[in-house]
C-alpha cells in the first residue's frame, strides 16, 4: 500500500496536482486528520509495508453528511481508497449519494488491496501474491517437521475475508488441493475427532468449523 500511494504521489506532483492525505481512514477525515504530501515525503516509502496512513473498516455510512462536508472544507477535487472490500462499499456508498451530496461528484478511483483478495471485479489485489508466497514459505517449514512425524495431523489456518482465495491457492500451491475444505462456521476445536485404521494414519474430523477463515488440512 505504501509504494502504491508513493507512486499516486508521484504522479500528482508530475501532474501539477497537490497530494492529500487522510490519515486513520474516514475517522481521520471527521477530525481533520489531513496533510499534503511533498515527493521527498514517500521517497522512502517503496521497501516498506503496510501503510503509513493507518487503516480501519469504517465506512462513510457513520455520518455521510460530516464526510461530505469534510469534502468540500478541504476541496477535493478527485479521490482515491487504497484498500480491500471495505473500501469498495465505501466508494459504492459516495457514489450512491452523488445526488444528495454534490462534494461527492468527483472522479473516484478505488485501487484494490488486501490479501484476501476479495474485491469484487478483481482479479489480483495489492498483498494477495505477498501473501500467497508467505503461505508457501511457512508450509514448506511445516511439512519438514511432518514428514517425520506420525499419528499428527497438522492444521494450517489462513485469513480468508470469506472468499478462501488464500486458502485454495494456497493448498494449490503447496500440493494439498484433494485435502483441502473451507468452512465459515464458528470454531469448536473441542469438537475435533480423530481416529486411526490399521496403518495407524491420523485423520481429523470433518466437523471442525472455522468462523471468517479458510483452512486446509493434509493427511499425514
Amino acid at each position: 500500500m505504501n509504494a502504491a500511494t508513493r507512486q499516486a504521489v508521484r504522479f500528482c506532483h508530475n501532474r501539477g496536482h497537490t497530494p492529500i492525505a487522510i490519515y486513520n481512514g474516514f475517522d481521520g477525515l471527521l477530525d481533520d486528520n489531513v496533510s499534503e504530501l511533498s515527493w521527498l515525503r514517500v521517497d522512502t516509502w517503496t521497501t516498506r509495508g503496510g501503510s503509513e496512513f493507518g487503516t480501519n473498516r469504517t465506512l462513510p455510512s457513520i455520518d455521510i453528511g460530516q464526510i461530505a462536508a469534510a469534502f468540500q472544507r478541504h476541496k477535493f477535487d478527485a479521490m482515491l481508497v487504497i484498500g480491500g472490500f471495505e473500501a469498495f462499499n465505501s466508494v459504492m456508498l459516495m457514489e450512491e449519494n452523488r445526488a444528495n451530496y454534490p462534494a461527492f461528484q468527483i472522479p473516484m478511483i478505488h485501487l484494490p488491496a488486501t490479501l484476501s483478495n476479495n474485491v469484487p471485479m478483481t482479479d489480483f489485489s495489492l498483498g494477495s501474491d505477498t501473501s500467497l508466497n508467505a503461505l508457501v514459505e511457512a508450509c514448506d517449514a511445516i511439512k519438514q517437521s511432518a514428514s517425520a512425524s506420525r499419528n499428527r495431523v497438522f492444521v494450517v489456518e489462513t485469513q480468508g475475508g470469506m472468499s478462501g482465495y488464500i486458502a485454495t491457492l494456497g493448498a494449490l500451491a503447496v500440493s494439498l488441493l484433494p485435502f483441502s475444505f473451507l468452512s465459515f462456521l464458528p470454531v469448536q476445536y473441542t469438537q475435533c475427532e480423530t481416529r486411526t485404521d490399521d496403518r495407524s494414519e491420523l485423520y481429523l474430523s470433518t466437523h471442525l468449523k472455522m468462523v471468517s477463515h479458510s483452512n486446509f488440512y493434509r493427511k499425514m
